[in-house]
């Protein structure tokens, strides 16, 4: 691991954050590069962005940015070990910023995916959860090994630069990090979605917008496929857990 910057603290977050702002806004592999670089600048060597637009569960995809080990991340990826990561499933229960161990206490469901991943090196870790409205939260992972004594002090005593970073990697995060909610559905559905979700029938719903019933049912229709749902009632429970209406 590289040494932490000898700068005081504060003249240290003051150049950190600056440079992070005026470097990381270029998106793509800037991203990745300009992170990893403050964050080691601080003595953390792994760090990695998670973003999630559901309930991990249910997710069909994470988005995983920085610099794990490659191979781990393919191997993460691979098996959707998102769907029940300890970590990711309790970042998605608090917007409070937690040491792993508080995470995976008790829950031995976890510890395949922890016997995974020594394999690569992570092995203990902290967690700044960011949420959006709706279901959808990124999430800030720092990672080392279990021999890495420091890494507890470290990020105790950086905790106010470690978040700073951490809303900063959020909000400057790649387009491939965002949900696109306005593209997700045709004007169309979001109209007849918008009344369906008011309790409105079919029926009512084409007379408010001055359609056939046949064609509200066909957007309906439409809308349970892209939500992947079994019905209109699932359909709507979803959208408005990603914040889409």
């Amino acid at each position: 691991m590289s040494q932490a910057d000898e700068r005081p603290i504060h003249k240290q977050a003051h150049y950190l954050l600056t440079e992070i702002q005026h470097n990381i806004r270029t998106g793509g592999a800037a991203y990745t590069e300009v992170l990893s670089w403050a964050f080691e600048k601080i003595g953390i060597a792994h760090f990695s962005y998670v973003y999630v637009g559901y309930l991990p569960s249910e997710v069909d995809k994470a988005v995983i940015l920085g610099n794990y080990p490659t191979d781990w991340v393919k191997l993460y990826e691979s098996l959707a070990l998102y769907r029940n990561d300890p970590i990711i499933n309790h970042s998605s229960t608090t917007s409070t910023a937690f040491f792993w161990e508080e995470a995976v206490e008790g829950n031995n469901n976890s510890k395949h995916i922890f016997d995974m991943s020594a394999q690569y090196g992570i092995e203990q870790g902290f967690t700044i959860p960011i949420h959006e409205p709706g279901c959808a939260f990124g999430s800030i992972h720092l990672a080392t090994s279990k021999d890495d004594s420091e890494f507890t002090k470290i990020v105790e005593n950086y905790s106010y630069l470690i978040f700073s970073i951490s809303h900063l990697a959020h909000q400057q995060r790649p387009i491939v990090a965002r949900l696109e909610p306005n593209r997700r559905f045709t004007a169309r559905e979001s109209e007849c979605l918008h009344w369906i979700a008011l309790g409105k029938s079919y029926g009512e719903t084409a007379l408010i917008l001055s359609i056939s019933e046949r064609t509200v049912k066909f957007h309906a229709q439409n809308i349970i496929k892209k939500m992947n749902a079994v019905n209109i009632k699932q359909a709507i429970i979803k959208a408005i857990r990603m914040n889409l209406i």
